[in-house]
């Protein structure tokens, strides 16, 4: 029979673990949960059946505990694509918003002003992350841009056009 014995240390760590574990969420205070009813003497199967769980999956969980104590019990978090979307603030998208469509080489496109599908498709080839327009759409807001008309701007391709336009308004101020 599987079992574990914890000591008196183990014991109040996982009392512990399973006071936090009720805000943590319900994989965690699960997994907890095992190691506490297999301490007690339960059977494999009737942890299962208690969780509402496979008997491999308990099985599975008392052997990492066994093997490597509490460590074994973390979960690698994988994360949702909106969550993994978080990382890039506000200064990633303006480098890349800042830049036409058209720049980026995956994208082969011949536009030059960003759509919302166009912002997936750059997610989905550059971020590999697969996401929907109202997540992208609730994401930039979170950072800061908001959605509007596109506004015509025309520049010389003259590096010194600023100095010259300055030139030319303080001239129309003086008259």
């Amino acid at each position: 029979m599987l079992r574990i014995n914890l000591n008196e240390n183990e014991l109040k760590e996982l009392e512990e673990r399973l006071k936090q574990a009720k805000s943590q969420g319900t994989l965690i205070y699960l997994d907890l949960k095992i190691i506490e009813f297999s301490h007690q003497g339960k059977s494999v199967p009737q942890i299962g059946e208690l969780l509402g769980l496979h008997s491999n999956t308990v099985r599975s969980l008392i052997k990492k505990f066994q093997a490597h104590s509490f460590e074994g019990l973390k979960r690698k978090l994988r994360g949702k694509p909106e969550e993994k979307l978080k990382a890039y603030g506000k200064a990633y998208w303006e480098d890349v918003l800042s830049q036409p469509p058209s720049s980026f080489e995956k994208l082969a496109t011949p536009d030059q002003t960003w759509t919302y599908e166009l912002i997936q498709q750059y997610i989905e080839q550059y971020l590999q992350l697969k996401v929907t327009i109202s997540t992208i759409w609730n994401h930039l807001r979170r950072v800061g841009f908001t959605s509007g008309r596109a506004k015509l701007s025309i520049t010389s391709p003259d590096p010194d056009y600023q100095v010259k336009r300055q030139r030319v308004e303080t001239l129309k101020k003086k008259r």
